[in-house]
């Protein structure tokens, strides 16, 4: 099977950016879900988050928050989501937000004949105009630094999902 590669995609204005990464993977749909959305175990995964800790009180789903250390646009972030989306087997999505910027992390995962696809998604944002024409002015860096942390936890996944 052959890997896509990430992608860029630019909305009409005022909309936000997509960048993405997808590879098939020799696991099933519910094996794959329950490796993305165990994010507490992120850290011994993935090489681009060195912590994170559930928030809330419970079993993580929609409404659960979650604080991670990890790298974010080629620096390290303290960065708290919100799971926003928690549909087993097919879809986990976390929401982050400040004052004025937010992005929401996909991990959409589809059945294929056999095994699965999984695609990872970031969709970076601002409140403010003038953050929305910043993103525009570097959304080709964004491209690049994004798609690479995107690559390098797919690739993680990947790896997890061999052994």
């Amino acid at each position: 099977m052959a890997l896509a590669g990430p992608c860029l995609i630019k909305l009409s204005p005022g909309s936000t950016m997509q960048i993405h990464v997808s590879r098939p993977v020799a696991a099933s749909p519910a094996k794959v879900f329950h490796l993305v959305s165990n994010a507490v175990e992120w850290p011994l995964i993935l090489r681009t988050v060195a912590s994170a800790e559930l928030l809330t009180e419970g079993a993580l789903g929609e409404g659960s928050r979650l604080r991670e250390r990890r790298l974010l646009v080629g620096a390290e972030a303290v960065v708290e989501s919100e799971v926003i989306e928690f549909a087993r087997p097919h879809r986990f999505r976390l929401s982050t937000a400040t004052s004025d910027r937010y992005f929401d992390r996909d991990f959409i995962i589809d059945a294929l004949e056999t095994g699965s696809r999984l695609t990872l998604a970031i969709r970076p944002g601002s409140r403010a105009a003038t953050g929305r024409a910043l993103l525009d002015i570097l959304s080709a860096v964004l491209q690049v630094r994004l798609s690479d942390e995107l690559e390098m936890d797919i690739a993680d996944f990947a790896a997890v999902l061999r052994a």
